[in-house]
Parts: C-alpha cells; structure tokens; sequence
C-alpha cells in the first residue's frame, strides 16, 4: 500500500516537487485504513497482491476519496464492479488496471486510430524478459500469481467476434517482430478487460487483442503445461510444488537480454490507400515501466481532464497523445512508424 497526498505532484515531470511523508495502515484492519486515509486525495494501491480490495475500496468511498490499483487480478476486477453503483453514488473516481499491460494496450490501439479514416487490425503484443534471479519474489505474490494462470482467459477479436485460442498446436498464437534484441517472438492471446470495448468503438475493427510473450523456453514448454495439469488434478494442494517449479525455472532458464517492450501493429484506409502503423514501447527496466504509466495517468487526473466520477481501466481513461508524451518524458522511448503500402 503507498498512501500520499497527491496535491504535491507537479505537472514539470522533469523536476517534480515532491514532500513525502509516510502513514502506517494495515489493510485488513478497516480502522487503520479509515485512520491512514485522513486528509488523503488518493489512495494508490500498489501492492504485489490483490487480496484486500474490497476492504481498501469500501474504506476509500466511506472517506470520500479516490482510489488506483496497478494489479492484474481477474477477482480484483469483480469486486470492484460489484462496488460501481456505490462509486458512482459516492461521487469518486476509481481507476483500476493501471500500469503497462494491463494499462497501455487499449490506449495504444485508441492512439494509432486517428492515423487511420478506417482501422481495420490492431494487434497489441509484449515481450518482458526480467532477471528474475536478481529479484525478491514473496511467496503469497506467487501464489496468487499462479491462481491467476488458473483463470486464464485467452480471448481475442478476429472475424466480427471474441474467440478463444486453441492453444494445441499453436494455432493461435503470433509471430511478431520486436526488433532490438528481440526479434521474432512468439505471442499467445491474453485477454486485458481493456480491450474489450474496442470493437465497438471502432465498428471498421475486424482483427484486436492483446497477445504476450513467453517467459523462457522451460518455463512456457514444461513448466507450464505441468503447472495447468497439476492445478486441474489438484488445485489448491498443488501450488507450492508449482510455485517451486516455477521460481526455479524463471531464474535458472531467464537470460539476457532484458527490457520489456509493447508493439501496436495496425492497418487500415488512410484516404483509400492502405495504411500501416506501428508504434514500440519500450523501457529497460520492467518495473519503471509499469509505474511510469500510473504517474502519466496521475497527471490528467491532477490537471482535471480525466476526472469522471465512477470505475474506469486506466487505458481506456486516459487521453492517449499526452499519455504517451508524458511517458517519453520520463524516459520511456517510443517509436512509431507510419508507412503507405498501396
């Protein structure tokens, strides 16, 4: 939990002004949080894990405050809906999904469509390779890491409709060309709850999801496909051993080089001519990454022109132009490259 009063943050990224100071709460206890929360404008949820989202989101609308969280949790989202209709009444704002994926996806597939008079494809992949030996990985941030495998939902939008991959055979799955050191990656379809709105507001869509690279070939080749077998046989018994498996393959079989990288590849009409667009995203360090979108964010929520009473996933939030350019001034580099092809 990082509790702060945001007023401090200043729109100049480059030189911010910031006065810190730190509250002890506790987020199972509703009486510290209600404590922590005095005088506060936002809380930030960044925690490793999801557990106490109903407890930090009820105390955050009994205090009259607004609330960001920048985890992944399928569980997380379900709640927090559940609360939509109490977040609206009580006049907060609520964004939830924040960071790079989810977090940036949509909001590049919204930044490529003003290149286009008609978007027809856009398809989002990722590639994050991390040293995962030089890092500290809790056990309950595993844990609920690998429950979240179990719920894994690989939905993409091809033909006028959601699917679901058939992950046998790779039939489904992607190539795309990273470039840098990367090059061909193969990608698998993940769904991002961000996307899925898309399609209806670019109708011309025929072809949208978010596709994620693997973590290194042991892990996505035999780790995992043990790790799915043994969570169906024996679900809850079986996530220390799968945990295990899974720190020791991540750091044993995880090499150079890292970064972690998001690449919109899109095609459409610009005035009756087909058009490409690409745009890369990449940072070397894969946790700057993930905070720098949340402080993007933060800055149209600060300046006013995000602020909408109720829930809302940060990629389809935020003002896409100044969202990027704000990240590349905190050193994200972006690359976007436009080409006529007939």
């Amino acid at each position: 939990m990082f509790l702060r009063r945001l007023s401090f943050l200043n729109e100049r990224i480059r030189s911010p002004q910031v006065y810190p100071f730190s509250i002890p709460a506790f987020a199972a206890d509703t009486a510290s949080l209600k404590r922590a929360f005095q005088g506060v404008d936002m809380v930030i949820v960044a925690a490793s894990t999801a557990k106490y989202t109903r407890e930090v989101a009820l105390v955050a609308l009994e205090t009259g405050i607004d609330y960001l969280d920048i985890q992944y949790s399928t569980k997380k989202l379900a709640i927090l809906n559940s609360l939509a209709e109490k977040i609206n009444i009580a006049n907060c704002y609520f964004i939830t999904d924040g960071g790079f994926h989810p977090g940036i996806p949509a909001a590049l597939v919204r930044f490529v469509a003003q290149y286009f008079d008609r978007m027809e494809k856009a398809i989002v992949g990722s590639v994050i390779k991390i040293d995962w030996a030089s890092l500290s990985m809790a056990e309950s941030s595993m844990n609920e890491f690998i429950e979240e495998l179990s719920d894994y939902s690989a939905l993409f939008f091809k033909e006028g409709h959601w699917k679901k991959a058939k992950m046998m055979g790779m039939v489904d799955y992607i190539t795309m060309d990273f470039g840098r050191e990367f090059n061909l990656q193969y990608c698998v379809p993940m769904f991002l709850e961000e996307m899925r709105c898309l399609p209806e507001k670019y109708p011309s869509l025929q072809e949208t999801g978010f596709f994620v690279g693997g973590f290194n070939w042991f892990v996505d080749w035999i780790i995992l496909p043990i790790a799915m077998v043994a969570w169906k046989i024996w679900p809850k018994g079986s996530i220390g051993l799968i945990r295990r498996l899974m720190v020791w393959g991540l750091t044993t079989f995880s090499k150079p080089p890292y970064g972690t990288m998001l690449k919109v590849e899109a095609q459409g009409e610009k005035e009756g001519r087909l058009h490409v667009t690409d745009v890369v995203i990449y940072h070397e360090d894969g946790y700057k990454l993930t905070a720098i979108p949340v402080v993007a964010c933060l800055l149209q929520y600060l300046n006013g022109s995000i602020r909408k009473p109720g829930l809302w996933l940060q990629a389809n939030l935020v003002e896409p132009n100044q969202f990027l350019k704000d990240m590349e001034l905190m050193g994200v580099e972006i690359r976007i490259n436009n080409r006529c092809l007939s």
